[in-house]
């Protein structure tokens, strides 16, 4: 990281399916931005319902190859895991 990075705050809302980012070129917002997600979300990243990462990157495309798993389409996951075990059920005699 350098002076020129842009800070990512990354608020990954695992049942939404979806990753909301905000962008700041000042560290002191860009923390306490991520301060205030962490007292938001308390309960729901204890549950892990919620992931909440503060980085700083030259570019979101540089964040998106470093954290992919905050850029996944996490519904379409559940559905492909869903099926695989409805799958797995009707292959296994009863």
């Amino acid at each position: 990281m350098d002076d020129r990075d842009t800070w990512f705050l990354l608020v990954q809302l695992r049942r939404a399916g979806r990753t909301d980012v905000t962008e700041f070129d000042d560290p002191v917002s860009a923390c306490a931005a991520y301060d205030e997600a962490e007292r938001r979300y308390e309960e729901k990243i204890h549950n892990r319902d919620v992931n909440v990462l503060l980085v700083g990157a030259s570019s979101l495309d540089d964040v998106k190859r470093g954290y992919p798993s905050y850029f996944l389409n996490l519904k379409s996951k559940a559905k492909i895991i869903a099926k695989l075990r409805a799958d797995l059920r009707a292959m296994i005699p009863a």
